[in-house]
Formats: structure tokens, C-alpha cells, sequence
């Protein structure tokens, strides 16, 4: 009997001490917002054997968006060909939400929110398909992204 007791106080520090932080233990490392490159999305479309050609940077945006983005890359999709989409990278989380917020306000608006129809986001990455993509086809790219860090 003493020694279940002994055992019970024993977990019981353990659990206690273990949400403590004790003196010369180190903090958690934070992961960094920016996870995720242009390498990591050709390397996941590839992968799932997404028809993309002519990948190329691109780091202007029209229609007065917000150049908050730290890379963008614009693609051709085969079958729609020369449309197809961008890819946006972003430093931080207000950064990507500026952009958020830009394409919120296109889906407002009666005349662009077609423009906009398939936004995907994956940690500090932002994919925007043209909107001739069936939605099948757009799944398969939204799927690929979603891929990243698995």
C-alpha cells in the first residue's frame, strides 16, 4: 500500500514539475512563419502530377493589390493555357492577411469575384487559380498545397 502511494506522489511530481519551467531549461522553439518556398510548391505540384508549365516570378500585381507579398510566381496550366494561376509567399501573418482582406473585397464586388473563385492557403503560401479550372482539377491543386509539411 505505501509503496502505491509512494508511486501516485511520484507521478504527481512528475506531472507538477513537468509544466514548470525549471532554471536553465530551454524556451520552445518558435517556428518561423515563412515555412514554405517556391522549391516546396513546384516539388508538391510535380508530385501530384499537376499539368504546370512556364513557373516564372513574377513580383508585380494589378489591380491595386497589396504588394505585401516577398515573392509571387505566375504559371500556365495545360489545359487552360496561357491562364493558369500564382503562387504568393509571405513573411508574416498580417502580411498574408492584407492580401486576404484584397481578396475578400474582389468577391464583393459583382464585376472581379470571378477572378477569385479558387484561394488556397497553406502556412505562409497563398494559390490563386484561374477561374476556368473545373472544380475537380482546382481540388487537385488545393490538395497539392495542402501537402506541404506532410
Amino acid at each position: 500500500m505505501l509503496k502505491r502511494y509512494l508511486f501516485a506522489g511520484l507521478i504527481a511530481t512528475v506531472i507538477v514539475l513537468g509544466g514548470c519551467d525549471l532554471p536553465g531549461s530551454a524556451a520552445p522553439t518558435t517556428v518561423p512563419f515563412a515555412q514554405f518556398n517556391i522549391q516546396h510548391v513546384r516539388d508538391a505540384f510535380a508530385q501530384a502530377g499537376l499539368p504546370v508549365q512556364s513557373m516564372l516570378r513574377d513580383m508585380t500585381a494589378g489591380r491595386d493589390a497589396p504588394l505585401t507579398f516577398n515573392d509571387r510566381y505566375i504559371f500556365a496550366i495545360d489545359r487552360i493555357a496561357p491562364d493558369g494561376g500564382q503562387v504568393l509567399f509571405f513573411n508574416s501573418a498580417e502580411q498574408m492577411q492584407a492580401w486576404l482582406t484584397f481578396v475578400a473585397r474582389l468577391r464583393a464586388d459583382s464585376e472581379t469575384r470571378r477572378d477569385v473563385v479558387y484561394v488556397y492557403t497553406n502556412s505562409n503560401v497563398l494559390l490563386q487559380l484561374n477561374a476556368n479550372l473545373l472544380p475537380a482539377e482546382a481540388q487537385a491543386f488545393e490538395a497539392a498545397l495542402n501537402s506541404l509539411g506532410s
